[in-house]
């Protein structure tokens, strides 16, 4: 498996803080809080066909999709898989885990070559701890995708 990581340029960054004012859950942060996150964002690439995250291992990482296109599955009955989303540049996902420290709920596989920016947990935990409204958006956004899953 061949990931490439690289730091923003500014560029990217820029780019990246208008994507995020259209997503709800973000469209509550300052431009500055915006910069702050980015600024602590890596870019990975990832390969069409690579695994980024494994229903039920521990995680740390949030992912927003930049380029490409990733699946979401769940497992169910040991060997069976079903398809439960698939996202475009501008979505993200491992929310859950960040807010509820709980294992990864979801498979996520690259369709396409795909590039995602990365948060780590301590980064995205002190945004969520400094704004409340940026805190409940991402709990009505988790609270959504569990019952999502749940139905599944």
């Amino acid at each position: 498996m061949k990931i490439n990581a690289r730091a923003f340029i500014k560029e990217d960054a820029g780019w990246f803080v208008e994507q995020l004012k259209k997503v709800k859950a973000f469209s509550v942060l300052s431009d500055k809080d915006l910069l702050g996150l980015v600024s602590q964002m890596r870019s990975y690439d990832f390969k069409a066909g690579t695994t980024l995250v494994n229903q039920g291992e521990s995680a740390n990482l949030f992912f927003i999709v930049h380029e490409g296109l990733v699946e979401v599955s769940v497992k169910k009955f040991f060997f069976w898989e079903k398809k439960v989303a698939t996202l475009k540049a501008g979505d993200f996902f491992g929310e859950s885990v960040l807010v509820s420290n709980s294992k990864r709920t979801a498979t996520v596989k690259a369709l396409t070559d795909t590039s995602c920016y990365v948060l780590l947990k301590p980064s995205f935990k002190s945004t969520l701890n400094h704004n409340s409204l940026f805190k409940e958006n991402m709990k009505v956004v988790f609270a959504r995708r569990k019952r999502q899953l749940q139905k599944t």
